[in-house]
């Protein structure tokens, strides 16, 4: 049976070094735990772990018998190979983030992997059931790192790469995935028979990816248009699964443009409160979504409604904000201050909801007198380099599993990219950060989350805007496919179609 699946975007590198991780990495590439759909850690490569007294040594073991798609042994020193060329090879020599906890990695023997911390770390599972630690077979990519995501893709999943291309990825079930990984999260077979191909389609307007699945070209799809969300619940040929999508989508300026006041906390603080989010919900997601302030889903994770206390849209508080900041309205309605005009660019991702949100988010602007320049940008990696190269500004939304390890990627002054695309320091977040990355308890990691939304909300030049719903789509007859809030795509493991 082949799964036939619509796809969003452009087909990234299908590689765990890669600039995005797409769906079908989830089903080439497996991690040493897995993060289950009640949001905490289960067995995947490693069976079984145990942490020491001190909480500094967490001792994983590793199933016995694993081997990679080309069949060379996925042992305890092979798994090492693949996360040390992830930890240190991911950001050009900077460790990813995820690692700041962890002191040294060892193989201890064939099938036991020991991790040895420098302090305490109660969210270690999140780095190792993280996309960005996917394993793969180290020795391979080493040979033909130019082919690795293109011409072959070497990992221990349930399906092995046959083609890739920006349009399109094929993989077929690999007949040696061991049966001690079939009950994946304890699931069973549903109903017809297992998948054993599976062709995604890259169909980059939702309009598309609705008629192709209406016409029963496609089994399942992601991101339908929002216009279309009610007919397809009520259409009995399909189930639609909705949530609140593990994101952020935010307003990001360029601290170092002093000239534009970016620096100054109240024009950050002025622009945020000129945003009507309810309206910017309507506009760009049909209602599908919530506003934000603080830089984690109100529906997420270790959020705290207490961002919200205090903070409202208030056009005419910003105006006023701006004026006492030295930015006046010129004769065009656009402020100016030393001869400057808040006009600027901002880098967009060139995608129906990223345009959308960038639109309303213009429009609501331009009536305070600062003004967007939008600049979209077809590509993800497109887009990461136009960002790099440091724009005034820019709309992001990130699509992360554990949003707060997101939030130290994109705002930590000692973060990954380059150390944040804001290019902002707040010694106060950091610290934070640091807090989190110490936490011991689960009260512990609340507390941390806390000051972190509360700092990001007060003084940060990345302004959050809203989540939107993430909408998944499939034909009744397809089974173990399920999508969760908890997890970036759904597993593949235990999927079955209905003739």
């Amino acid at each position: 049976m082949i799964l036939h699946e619509g796809f969003d975007y452009p087909f990234s590198r299908l590689d765990p070094h890669g600039d995005h991780i797409d769906p079908p990495s989830v089903a080439i590439y497996e991690t040493v735990v897995v993060k289950g759909p009640d949001g905490k850690a289960h067995p995947a490569l490693a069976d079984r772990w145990d942490i020491s007294e001190d909480k500094l040594t967490w001792r994983f073991h590793i199933r016995e018998g694993l081997r990679f798609h080309s069949g060379d042994p996925c042992d305890a020193p092979a798994i090492l190979r693949a996360l040390e060329g992830l930890r240190w090879g991911f950001h050009g020599g900077r460790q990813l983030w995820y690692w700041d906890a962890v002191d040294k990695v060892s193989a201890a023997d064939p099938q036991t992997l020991v991790f040895t911390l420098h302090h305490p770390h109660i969210r270690l599972p999140s780095l190792l059931w993280g996309t960005h630690t996917a394993i793969y077979n180290e020795a391979r990519r080493a040979a033909d790192p130019d082919g690795s995501g293109y011409t072959f893709a070497d990992g221990t999943g349930p399906f092995r790469m046959v083609n890739h291309s920006d349009d399109k990825v094929v993989a077929e079930r690999w007949s040696g995935y061991p049966a001690s990984l079939a009950g994946f999260l304890g699931a069973s077979p549903g109903p017809g028979a297992l998948v054993d191909r599976i062709e995604w389609t890259k169909l980059l307007e939702p309009a598309e990816r609705v008629a192709a699945l209406e016409r029963g070209e496609l089994d399942c799809i992601h991101g339908p248009d929002y216009e279309d969300v009610a007919r397809l619940e009520a259409d009995d040929r399909f189930r639609v699964v909705r949530f609140s999508q593990a994101s952020n989508a935010y307003l990001g300026l360029n601290w170092d443009r002093t000239d534009l006041g970016f620096d100054d906390v109240r024009v950050r603080r002025a622009i945020a409160s000129a945003i009507d989010r309810d309206a910017l919900v309507q506009k760009a997601v049909l209602g599908y979504g919530k506003g934000t302030w603080g830089p984690i889903s109100p529906d997420g994770e270790f959020y705290d409604p207490v961002v919200e206390k205090g903070r409202r849209c208030d056009p005419a508080g910003a105006a006023a904000t701006l004026d006492e900041a030295g930015w006046t309205l010129g004769d065009d309605g656009i402020r100016i201050k030393d001869g400057v005009r808040l006009a600027f660019e901002c880098v967009i991702q060139d995608d129906t909801i990223h345009k959308r949100i960038a639109e309303g988010l213009r429009d609501q602007l331009r009536a305070v007198g600062v003004l967007l320049e939008l600049k979209p940008v077809l590509s993800f990696k497109g887009f990461y380099e136009t960002v790099l190269a440091g724009p005034a500004s820019f709309i992001n939304k990130w699509l992360w599993q554990d949003p707060v390890d997101a939030a130290i990627g994109f705002t930590a002054s000692w973060g990954s990219p380059r150390p944040n695309w804001q290019h902002a320091s707040i010694p106060e977040l950091d610290d934070a950060y640091r807090r989190w990355l110490r936490s011991e308890t689960d009260d512990d990691l609340q507390t941390a989350a806390t000051s972190i939304q509360l700092i990001c909300a007060d003084q940060l030049p990345y302004i959050p805007l809203l989540v939107p719903q993430d909408v998944y789509v499939h034909r009744v007859g397809v089974h173990g496919w399920d999508p969760a809030q908890a997890i970036l795509y759904p597993f593949y493991q235990r999927v079955t179609i209905e003739p």
